[in-house]
């Protein structure tokens, strides 16, 4: 019987020990954690978006890194089976906008239950509070923690990136995997809010912006975005704002602007002489918020210089148009990205060149694999980069029980 150990009990791990395990396999977890899965927690705002309904070719389409590098794995399991694989083992699930796939209690903590029966079921040996601090390869692997060692035919390095710290994702893979001469390639916190500059928001209290459009110019690429974007006195964030983040995180950012109505120049122009004329004697602050939130209305009118109680009809046509342009074109100054502390994955990692995609073995050392955020590969938000672990992970588990 061959003895494996997992470095990590976090979603790749958990996932890929339950479908290891057999007559053939004894599968050891070893977790630096008092608890399993902590970041798993906080996935999906605590609601754990596990995947997504996406087909094939759209699901690969929100792969950012090295999608070509999960084609294998994902022709063997992919979103459909890892839905398949926790409805027939007893999680019910939902799907919602988006396509995002959901606990039907839509709590994580129901996720973690899943995996400690399924652990208990499969008599997987889950030992806590054992953070590694060494890996030594001799005949067998030498795995060391704090108070013990620990010895081991095939090791599986689950331990995330650097994500989320406090989840315990503090770079331990990338740490063992160059004493194995592995290359990590740079790393980049992904998935994160963006900061800017702008003073003239910093009495602004959070408010959440339904269907505008977020443009992010780079050195290299213009993205942009349309969705619900949440405005704070010092950062964006939302979902449009963390996947156009990891798009354009490793570039130089040039600009940032928010298109904040749905209509076109033409359009809005027509709507706001319609309204002026209208509402001769209104002042210019009270039309405004017929088209925008007052907080926002207040600082537009400060950032063109005209007085909130100038009267409509007092409007001439420049400052019309201005009003109008500073609409479809609020620029934000880039400050900087969120950190690691914010980021809900990491950018970079264990080169996948030197990674067997078929195995998940790796190709400098037989018996040591590498699955999950550790590994050089990401998406967008919206259940992609979990469903990347499990893919990741069903993919070791098969090539070591094929192996054996």
């Amino acid at each position: 019987m061959k003895k494996i150990g997992i470095i990590g009990a976090g979603a790749s791990g958990l996932y890929c020990a339950i479908n290891l395990k057999n007559e053939n396999t004894d599968v050891t977890i070893l977790e630096k954690n008092d608890e399993i899965g902590k970041k798993i927690l906080i996935t999906g705002n605590g609601r754990c978006n596990l995947t997504n309904t996406k087909t094939y070719k759209e699901f690969l389409d929100n792969i950012v890194s090295n999608k070509k590098f999960l084609y294998s794995s994902f022709a063997k399991h992919d979103n459909f089976a890892t839905i398949d694989f926790f409805t027939k083992n007893g999680l019910d699930l939902i799907t919602e906008d988006d396509d995002r796939v959901f606990p039907k209690s839509e709590k994580a903590k129901d996720v973690i239950k899943f995996f400690e029966d399924r652990i208990k079921e499969k008599s997987v040996k889950l030992i806590k509070n054992q953070e590694v601090i060494d890996l030594i390869k001799d005949k067998n692997f030498i795995v060391k923690t704090k108070n013990k060692s620990y010895e081991f035919d095939i090791v599986i390095i689950a331990t995330g990136g650097l994500s989320y710290p406090n989840t315990g994702s503090t770079g331990d893979g990338f740490k063992f995997a160059r004493k194995f001469n592995h290359n990590v390639t740079k790393t980049f916190p992904c998935l994160v809010p963006i900061f800017f500059k702008d003073k003239d928001l910093c009495n602004l209290k959070a408010i959440t912006l339904e269907n505008v459009t977020l443009t992010i110019k780079t050195d290299e690429d213009i993205f942009s975005k349309k969705g619900s974007v949440l405005l704070t006195s010092k950062f964006i964030s939302g979902p449009i704002v963390l996947n156009l983040s990891s798009l354009a995180i490793s570039s130089k950012i040039n600009s940032i602007k928010l298109d904040l109505s749905e209509d076109d120049y033409k359009t809005l122009d027509k709507k706001f002489i319609k309204v002026l004329n209208e509402n001769p004697k209104k002042d210019i602050i009270n039309i405004l918020k017929n088209f925008l939130i007052a907080s926002l209305a207040e600082i537009i009118l400060k950032r063109l210089n005209i007085k909130e109680d100038l009267k409509a009809y007092e409007i001439n046509k420049d400052q019309r148009l201005e009003i109008i342009n500073i609409i479809k074109n609020f620029t934000l100054e880039f400050d900087r990205f969120g950190g690691f502390n914010t980021a809900i994955i990491t950018k970079g990692g264990v080169d996948i060149n030197q990674i067997d995609p078929k195995t998940m073995q790796s190709k400098l050392v037989k018996g040591l694999y590498f699955i999950g955020e550790v590994l050089d590969i990401d998406g967008l938000t919206g259940g992609y980069n979990l469903q990347l672990t499990f893919t990741t992970a069903y993919q070791a588990q098969s090539s070591i029980k094929e192996d054996l």
